[in-house]
């Protein structure tokens, strides 16, 4: 015949779906995360060398998928707190990787213009030196300036996760 499903293996497999949502959400932004810092170091190194611009043409294409991939991890931790009903704030571990996503996420929604214009002036660079360049630099080190930040938080949000202290 038929099984009829208990309200607690429908939790369990929706918590199961979450996290594995969440998990590979965190895998995607670490690992994008990192191809950028390496990205952004190559794009230094090759300052004012044609291969400076198809560099930071190539940051441009995938930045935003660091971005994407920081909104579901964000989306599924949410959806994990309301359904699940681990609520917010309610344990050191997890009230720490809550705050520490809502920092990344107000800062990613501050840099939104500064991702907006970035994208455009890496679309209009054309060649080695001049203004667009120039600004186009100016606003790479300023997203850096912000990114790393939210590398290191990303990175506290994982070792909490695994090692949830208790106070």
């Amino acid at each position: 015949g038929s099984t009829v499903r208990r309200p607690k293996e429908d939790f369990v497999a929706l918590r199961n779906v979450l996290l594995t949502i969440h998990i590979l959400g965190v895998i995607v932004w670490l690992g994008f995360g990192t191809y950028e810092l390496l990205l952004s170091r190559e794009i230094r190194r090759a300052r004012d060398t044609p291969l400076e611009i198809d560099l930071i043409r190539i940051y441009g294409r995938y930045a935003g998928l660091v971005a994407l991939a920081t909104l579901v991890v964000a989306a599924a931790g949410v959806l994990m707190s309301v359904i699940l009903g681990w609520g917010f704030f309610t344990s050191l571990w997890l009230g720490t990787k809550q705050a520490i996503m809502l920092l990344i996420l107000a800062d990613m929604a501050y840099l939104v213009p500064t991702f907006i214009a970035t994208a455009k002036a890496t679309a209009a660079l054309t060649h080695p030196g001049g203004s667009v360049l120039d600004r186009t630099r100016q606003m790479l080190e300023r997203i850096e300036r912000h990114v790393l930040p939210m590398r290191l938080g990303a990175l506290a949000a994982v070792i909490l996760a695994v090692w949830k202290p208790v106070v």
